[in-house]
């Protein structure tokens, strides 16, 4: 934020430039401020309230300034702090939790206007001063002309034409221009005071003038570019609420149709993990049945080996039955001719 002093020291430097020159010109100046001390008093005194009212207004800017600065850096609102005069409406905008931080385009020109207004409001008196030096002056002008033009019929009737002195007629009218010319004074030096005071005014209130209005882009750029990140935060929200603005809702209808929008954008979120999910789950239940199918596979090869198995045993029971059927009728038949050859020998 700009701070509102660069423009108070410009005044300032001014101010000293004017105070120069008035003191370098002091004798004119003073000679023209005696044609008529009452009313160029006035226009003096007016012309310092109104420096003093515009350098006021400079300095208010301040702590809007400082407050808005506070803002900017916390990012929150501090409650305990001084409540801004100029900016009370975004205060409002900021204190204001159902807004959730959202700005939409007619709160922002609702929020601007309410600035606006108030800068606007502070410049109104010291533009009246400035209307106010003129018409002093020119006050002044007509005030002494009337003055010269009184004066002069009276000079012009207290002449004595017939008279053959011609140095006593003189001396009449020389005396007689003295009142004329103190209305020429009068008319000359309000002008001069009215037009000089209604011109350093004039400077000084542009000044004023160039302040409000940095300050006010500043105010704007800044809410501006709060409102379009709020926008671009919630993309299908904001185009809802801009829609619904432009087609002529309330601001209610407006937020009403940014949350409804909200809603079914993050139904739609919902749905598109829902169905993600489910194209996960399908993936595993596919792997699951690949499993599966293997499991079947190895479990007909076990069926297939325990029967080959059972017919290996059964084999080998039979074979084992022969052989010792054989080795039985083997040893039999042996034992029979070791008792023959016994009975042999014995005879």
């Amino acid at each position: 934020m700009t701070d509102p002093r660069t423009y108070l020291y410009r005044m300032i430097s001014v101010l000293v430039l004017i105070a120069l020159i008035i003191g370098i010109l002091y004798k004119p100046i003073l000679f023209a401020f005696l044609g008529n001390p009452l009313l160029n008093g006035v226009i003096v005194g007016v012309a310092f309230i109104g420096i003093g009212y515009v350098m006021r207004q400079v300095m208010r800017l301040g702590p809007e300034v400082r407050w808005l600065t506070d803002i900017q850096r916390t990012k929150s609102l501090n409650p305990t702090a001084r409540k801004p005069v100029v900016l009370a409406t975004v205060n409002v905008m900021l204190a204001d939790s159902r807004h959730d931080r959202q700005l939409s385009a007619l709160s922002l020109r609702s929020v601007l206007d309410g600035v606006a207004a108030r800068l606007d409001e502070g410049r109104d008196i010291s533009r009246y001063m400035i209307g106010l030096l003129i018409f002093l002056g020119l006050l002044g002008t007509f005030w002494g002309l009337l003055e010269t033009i009184a004066s002069v019929g009276g000079v012009v009737e207290g002449l004595d034409l017939g008279s053959t002195n011609f140095e006593q007629m003189m001396s009449q009218l020389r005396t007689g221009l003295d009142a004329p010319l103190d209305g020429m004074a009068t008319a000359f030096s309000s002008s001069l005071f009215g037009l000089a005071g209604s011109l350093i005014l004039g400077f000084l209130d542009l000044q004023l003038g160039q302040a409000m209005g940095r300050f006010f882009n500043e105010v704007e750029d800044w809410l501006s570019a709060f409102a379009r990140y709020n926008d671009v935060s919630d993309t299908g929200a904001s185009s809802a609420g801009n829609a619904a603005l432009a087609a002529g809702l309330s601001e209610e209808g407006a937020r009403a149709m940014v949350t409804l929008a909200k809603a079914i954008e993050k139904s739609e979120a919902d749905r598109t993990q829902s169905r993600e999910q489910l194209a996960q789950l399908n993936v595993s239940l596919a792997t699951l049945t690949e499993q599966m199918a293997d499991d079947r596979r190895i479990r007909e090869q076990l069926a297939v080996l325990n029967t080959q198995i059972d017919q290996l045993t059964k084999q080998l029971q039979e074979s084992a039955k022969e052989q010792n059927s054989v080795f039985t009728s083997e040893v039999r038949a042996l034992s029979k001719a070791v008792l023959g050859t016994a009975k042999q020998t014995k005879s």
